[in-house]
């Protein structure tokens, strides 16, 4: 949960805006409005057109610097500050400029992910030392703007500070004022939600939490820390686990933490392979995402499998040869024998079954697995041996006989082949492949009678691509 109550994740700014004024588009009403709503990116379309267009609207010169420091753009920020030279005595600018003292040294969220321990920790410190001398200076601004819009403004700087270092208590305490001031302020909300987190206290959090997304409609924290605490209340609340989460993503389907959970979400319902794909994608855009490479890990012989259902065979090849290298190097042959079939690598993957099949002559994968291999090797004799093992073994799978079908033909055993296919037919449940597996007893009825099959009829020699569908290889059953 630390993601979001430690990290400065949270774009906020809930300044404070004259009611009698109009809201109409460019103003600086609208401009606070969306910064009170957390809906900064939509502001800084509005606040761009000020650094080019000739403007002398304070009001908006402030609030739009207030949207760029709060987004990571110090240095549009400070150009409008530069702007507003003649208005250094407003308690305002007076407070922006002791809070951009703070944040022209914010890293954004990526930065900050990409930060070794070591530079986070120098970063931290760095960030500390800041606000401690930021602090100083804003001591005095509380205390004359104490009744004044400025001054709630200040208030909040001053528990997002105290927050920052780590100090909860005191920011809790002005977030617990704030909000009794103004029950709608949605910063105080998230930021005594994040508090109650922190104490591990979920029933208050979980309250603080709701109120956020209410006032905040497009906020991914509170969302995303709303899934986590469903989650930890176990499986009767997994529906509402997947509401937030799902929310949560559809806001920024590209944060790791998000995609983590989202897995550990699949994983907690039995649905292991669709976590696969999202814990997948968060390594993908974070490689230190440290819960989605542990699950990986965990998880190997399952992504192994989906990789191969998948025919990624390079892929699912690279996880098996990272493995062979520990103290498991036979964990998978049957797997890296698929691969090597796949891949159209007969002789090895024969190399691989071969064994296999002495030390276990009745497991119906490998069978099979071998059967293909010595089919698209030219050994009907051996092939035809194993699926007729094959289908002993595993009666009611269509495909057995089928493959039992294909390696007769070969060897122009029409009577056998017929049989095998009409046994396969009476198995299949989907009415094309019934009638796939009858056209075929009826071609092959030609053959035995000695009369020509239609051009373009007779595919008995195309084999490459006569593979059997195995979504889980580790499953002897399949």
């Amino acid at each position: 949960m630390e993601h979001f109550v430690n990290s400065r994740f949270w774009v906020l700014g809930f300044i404070v805006w004259m009611s009698w004024t109009p809201v109409t588009w460019g103003s600086a009403p609208l401009i606070r409005q969306l910064l009170s709503e957390n809906r900064t990116e939509e502001a800084i379309p509005i606040c761009r057109q000020y650094e080019v267009l000739p403007s002398r609207d304070n009001d908006v010169f402030l609030a739009c610097s207030w949207v760029y420091y709060r987004t990571n753009r110090a240095s549009a920020a400070d150009a409008l500050l530069a702007k507003l030279a003649q208005s250094k005595n407003l308690p305002e600018y007076q407070l922006l400029e002791i809070y951009a003292s703070v944040a022209r040294d914010f890293l954004s969220p990526e930065a900050l992910k990409a930060l070794e321990p070591t530079a986070r920790q120098q970063y931290d410190e760095k960030i500390k030392l800041r606000i401690s001398e930021a602090q100083k200076k804003l001591e005095p601004l509380l205390i004359e703007q104490k009744n004044s819009n400025v001054g709630k403004i200040a208030q909040e700087v001053s528990a997002e500070f105290y927050e920052l270092k780590g100090q909860l208590e005191p920011a809790a305490f002005i977030y617990r004022g704030l909000i009794n001031d103004n029950p709608k302020n949605a910063k105080a909300a998230w930021g005594l939600g994040r508090y109650y987190l922190a104490r591990g206290d979920l029933r208050r959090a979980k309250t603080y939490l709701e109120k956020t997304t209410e006032l905040w409609p497009k906020h991914q924290g509170s969302r995303y820390n709303l899934g986590l605490i469903y989650m930890n209340e176990g499986p009767d609340s997994y529906r509402q686990a997947a509401k937030w989460l799902s929310e949560a993503f559809k806001l920024n389907n590209a944060d790791s933490s998000v995609l983590e959970q989202i897995g550990i979400l699949f994983e907690s319902k039995g649905k292991v392979e669709a976590a696969i794909k999202y814990w997948q994608r968060a390594v993908e855009l974070n490689p230190r995402a440290v819960i989605a490479s542990k699950k990986l890990d965990e998880h190997v012989d399952v992504v192994i499998g989906v990789l191969i259902s998948k025919k990624n065979w390079k892929a699912a090849l690279e996880k098996i040869e990272l493995i062979k290298n520990t103290n498991e190097p036979k964990r998978f042959e049957l797997a890296e024998g698929m691969i090597y079939r796949g891949m159209g690598q007969f002789d090895k993957a024969a190399a691989i079954f071969k064994p296999m099949v002495q030390a276990e002559p009745e497991n119906p994968v490998i069978l099979r697995e071998f059967g293909i291999v010595e089919f698209n090797l030219g050994h009907h004799e051996e092939a035809t041996k194993l699926f007729e093992k094959l289908v002993q073994v595993e009666k009611n799978q269509p495909m057995n006989f089928a493959w039992l079908g294909f390696a007769l033909e070969e060897k122009k055993e029409y009577a056998k082949a017929i049989q095998a296919w009409n046994q396969a037919a009476g198995l299949f449940k989907n009415s094309k492949e019934i009638k796939k597996a009858l056209e075929k007893v009826v071609r092959l009825e030609q053959l035995a009678n000695g009369r020509e099959v239609a051009s373009g009829d007779n595919k008995q020699n195309d084999h490459s691509d006569k593979t059997v569908e195995v979504t889980d290889p580790f499953h002897q059953g399949e």
